[in-house]
């Protein structure tokens, strides 16, 4: 957004219909998908389902299936088969093998599209969609060619025939986290490349982005001042059978107790973030407003962020103390201290606290173990300590192992020395890893696939 736009556009008001409160609600999925409300219905009680994986897809491939239902699919292939094989009693074997229990799912991603008909759609999934569209930034795959056997590719070639070309869900918000985007899209090219290990492991691998995006996100929120894009912040898991003793200082300070207090700011600075917005269409986050009111106008932003600030104290009725300043940026550092203060209290503390809950059961509960005495702590389990070193070493045969850490702290995941020690000790009870002496440096790792 240019400066001049930005001075035309910026004006923040309080909603004051319920219209607009609710729009400014609705608002928040672009950055974060979860709203404290009735509407948290997540298909199977999960977050990363069959819907979601499906939508994602058909984001990716540019492709759906709009009316076409799958009984129809089924008899189309009845037909096809009937035409060229004249046997009944092999599309008897055919259709017990690929289609009474739906078994053709697992032979390609594209038929996962079938799950996004809008009867099966449901609110929350579309809010997870619209978190990874974000992330996406309108990334296109053109195929998925997956190895399959000639009755396999028969039953593709009769679904591409039925599939309509679809507009892309394209989100309207700028990647809060443009790093981590650039490596979802980076890992999601290198699954496309293989798409029977991405049809296996697609709700992991949004599971775990899911997790990475929320973490990275609430550890960045508070870094806004800064006006620069943000960069990854450590978070420090344990394999999911090692100790969690208190001299591990970093899986102590900078675990999960880090990571529970960090998610509690999502709610209340992204819903403030909604209402600062300069151009709903066009969703920008925290730190580029930051950088824009500091190269945009300062009289003009500190007049508009003042009035603002005062009118919305005033509403909730808050006794923050605001500092008085001449600086936009230390206004817009009172609203976010308001934003803030409004959940401390009452109904709103109760409200935060149910959003947070929301995120360890949804987003977060595979990432987390409770260990006696030492408490809370975030785990990685070995399928997705083998998911993410496959999606690391990518198309290389093999990865230096400090090189393989490197690669997961880009992605969010950080290991202290201990838990390097034993992921050496895994790579070579799976048997990928090569050793030339025993220095990190002289320890090669390759995938699985």
């Amino acid at each position: 957004m240019t400066q001049d736009k930005f001075k035309d556009t910026f004006n923040p008001k309080l909603p004051q219909t319920k219209s607009e409160v609710s729009a400014s609600n609705s608002s928040l999925k672009s950055y974060f998908p979860l709203v404290t409300n009735k509407n948290n219905n997540f298909s199977d009680d999960k977050a990363i389902n069959n819907i979601v994986v499906g939508s994602i897809l058909k984001s990716l491939l540019r492709k759906e299936m709009r009316e076409y239902e799958y009984d129809n699919f089924v008899l189309d292939c009845k037909s096809v088969f009937l035409d060229k094989l004249g046997e009944k009693e092999f599309w008897d074997i055919l259709r017990e093998m690929y289609f009474d229990n739906k078994d053709i799912f697992s032979v390609s991603p594209e038929f996962l599209l079938f799950y996004t008909q809008e009867n099966q759609s449901k609110g929350t999934d579309s809010r997870i969609v619209s978190m990874f569209a974000t992330l996406l930034g309108g990334m296109r795959i053109e195929r998925l060619d997956a190895k399959l056997n000639f009755l396999e590719r028969e039953i593709l070639a009769t679904l591409r025939c039925k599939m309509k070309n679809s507009t892309l869900d394209t989100s309207n918000a700028q990647p809060y986290l443009p790093f981590l985007s650039k490596m979802f899209r980076s890992d999601l090219t290198f699954l496309s490349n293989h798409p029977k290990y991405l049809l296996n492991e697609f709700e992991s691998f949004l599971s775990l982005y899911a997790f990475t995006y929320t973490a990275q996100l609430s550890l960045s929120l508070q870094d806004w001042r800064s006006g620069e894009e943000p960069n990854t912040k450590p978070l420090y898991f344990i394999m999911d059978h090692e100790r969690a003793s208190n001299e591990r200082t970093h899986i102590k300070n900078h675990g999960y107790r880090l990571f529970s207090k960090s998610i509690s700011r999502l709610f209340p600075m992204l819903s403030m973030l909604v209402l600062l917005q300069p151009n709903k269409s066009s969703e920008i986050p925290l730190w580029e407003m930051s950088k824009n009111i500091q190269e945009s106008d300062c009289d003009y932003s500190t007049e508009r962020l003042k009035n603002f600030a005062n009118a919305f104290k005033s509403k909730r009725q808050l006794t923050t103390v605001l500092e008085d300043s001449e600086s936009a940026i230390d206004w817009l550092g009172n609203i976010m201290k308001l934003a803030m203060a409004q959940f401390t209290v009452g109904d709103r503390l109760k409200i935060n606290k149910e959003y947070v809950s929301e995120i360890e059961k949804y987003l977060a509960s595979h990432f987390i173990q409770s260990r006696g005495r030492s408490g809370r702590v975030l785990v990685l389990n070995q399928d997705y300590i083998i998911l993410l070193t496959n999606l690391v070493v990518g198309e290389k045969d093999k990865l230096r192992f400090h090189e393989l850490i490197a690669a997961f702290r880009q992605r969010g995941i950080f290991v202290d020395k201990q838990t390097e020690q034993e992921l050496i000790k895994f790579y070579e009870r799976i048997g990928n890893v090569e050793r030339m002496s025993d220095s990190g440096d002289a320890v090669y790792v390759r995938k699985t696939i």
